[in-house]
């Protein structure tokens, strides 16, 4: 008798389990986008436009606001002091809806009080903000601070607010 020769059976080819490939596709889009935002620069403007639901008002994309531009908040605290009028500091970001909604707000309604209460920019991930921020006591952001001409408090709001409360708040800042 011949022996038959068996051939071994073939091996299954391994696969990779649907899991795995989600893993590695969402880590691939992460490390795309982190990729982009690095090559653009990781302070620009947002892409799309902002719409401030209190404030009615729109801002096109890429538009520089007077509560989208980084500066130094120390200095500008310092300086607005100076002048002996009232101050209006806002701490806010740049991604919080609350913070979009304030923003949009302030946009709207500085221009109106342009020589009677100087603004202070405090964008909470600029250095400068944050060294502002442990002058004040404060845990969220957004957070208004209403200020006399002499430099103390006079009112804070932590939140976003509509035009109309926002123009209160600064009529009876100047009215102090």
């Amino acid at each position: 008798m011949t022996q038959k020769k068996t051939q071994p059976a073939p091996s299954p080819k391994k696969r990779m389990s649907p899991t795995v490939i989600i893993l590695l596709v969402v880590v691939a889009l992460f490390a795309g986008v982190m990729l982009a935002k690095a090559r653009s620069g990781s302070t620009a403007a947002p892409t799309a436009a902002v719409t401030g639901s209190a404030a009615g008002a729109t801002v096109p994309a890429g538009a520089a606001t007077i509560t989208s531009t980084h500066n130094d908040a120390v200095a500008d605290y310092e300086a607005a002091l100076k002048t002996g009028k009232p101050i209006y500091v806002l701490f806010h970001s740049l991604t919080c809806q609350p913070c979009v909604e304030i923003s949009a707000v302030v946009d709207k309604v500085m221009p109106g009080y342009e020589g009677k209460v100087v603004f202070v920019n405090a964008i909470s991930d600029d250095p400068s903000a944050q060294q502002l921020a442990s002058k004040f006591q404060f845990q969220y952001i957004p957070t208004s601070f209403f200020i006399t001409p002499d430099g103390k408090v006079a009112d804070s709001f932590t939140g976003a607010m509509p035009d109309t409360d926002m123009k209160a708040y600064l009529d009876k800042l100047i009215a102090q």
